[in-house]
């Protein structure tokens, strides 16, 4: 995949691991050159292995953790864009002036407009408007980065960007990750049929996930499960101890792991369409 270029743009450390890890290692063994971008150093995450941090130093640990990903999974380059994680909808981390959420739009928009134009991406990949499990991150990400997707191509949108040498870059597609509606009730019988004492979802969260038939693209990636697990074992801090996908057979660790979902939201797919397996497909470079 030489001169193929795919820029992902997420709101948290680990954001890149757990829902699209083994996607980004599959492009980038095949030679597409990936950026990331993450809009906030996950600074109110959990702390689930004792020591790794405390709240006063979980940010800069996170992104030492997320170089450690980067690394992992053989991206080219990453960018933390430091505005502060707002924490789960209803959180008091909401109310922080410096929260994502927070962040004026068009200040957002503009900085990942630049990344288009100055990368100049084939691919975007970011979040569903569902934010996967109705993070508010998750959500204000997919939003900026879809208009900035389109702002991208009007050479009137930002146009000191254009006074500094840059020109508009149309991207050919736009790809957000999702989860069928369910996953985690799937995943937990999943992980409890190979003999884990794995907790069963809450039931408001047992039917998080778009329907399947909004799902254009089911990616199965067995070669790249090992890579997708190192880079997910690099975010220390959001791991249990005892995460259990080293103590099942590797078909349940498929099952949770080697499975990514993802819609196309440009261009709209028509009725009919067969979307490719492969994000790059048919896009000559």
């Amino acid at each position: 995949m030489p001169g193929r270029r795919l820029l992902v743009c997420f709101a948290h450390p680990d954001d890149e691991a757990f829902p699209v890890g083994g996607a980004l290692a599959a492009h980038a063994s095949q030679g597409a050159e990936i950026r990331l971008v993450t809009a906030t150093s996950g600074e109110e995450g959990e702390i689930r292995q004792e020591g790794a941090a405390t709240r006063d130093t979980l940010g800069a640990i996170r992104r030492v953790e997320l170089s450690c990903a980067v690394r992992a999974l053989g991206l080219a380059n990453h960018r933390v864009l430091r505005y502060r994680d707002s924490g789960m909808a209803g959180s008091q981390a909401n109310d922080d002036p410096l929260a994502f959420i927070n962040a004026p739009a068009n200040e957002v928009v503009e900085q990942l407009v630049e990344e288009i134009r100055t990368f100049r991406p084939q691919v975007v990949l970011t979040f569903g408007p569902d934010g996967l499990y109705g993070h508010p991150d998750h959500i204000a990400i997919c939003h900026h980065t879809t208009e900035a997707f389109r702002f991208a191509a009007d050479p009137d949108a930002f146009p000191d960007q254009l006074a500094g040498g840059l020109t508009p870059h149309r991207a050919e597609r736009l790809f957000y990750s999702v989860r069928p509606r369910g996953f985690r009730m799937e995943w937990a019988l999943a992980v409890r049929s190979a003999g884990v004492d794995f907790p069963l979802p809450s039931p408001e969260r047992a039917n998080e996930g778009v329907p399947n038939e909004d799902i254009h693209l089911e990616m199965h990636l067995d070669d790249h499960l090992e890579t997708k697990m190192a880079c997910i074992l690099c975010h220390r801090t959001q791991v249990a101890a005892d995460w259990p996908y080293h103590r099942v057979p590797r078909e349940v660790a498929m099952t949770v792991l080697g499975r990514e979902f993802y819609t196309r939201g440009a261009p709209p797919v028509e009725m009919g369409e067969r979307v490719p397996q492969d994000f790059f497909e048919g896009i000559a470079t």
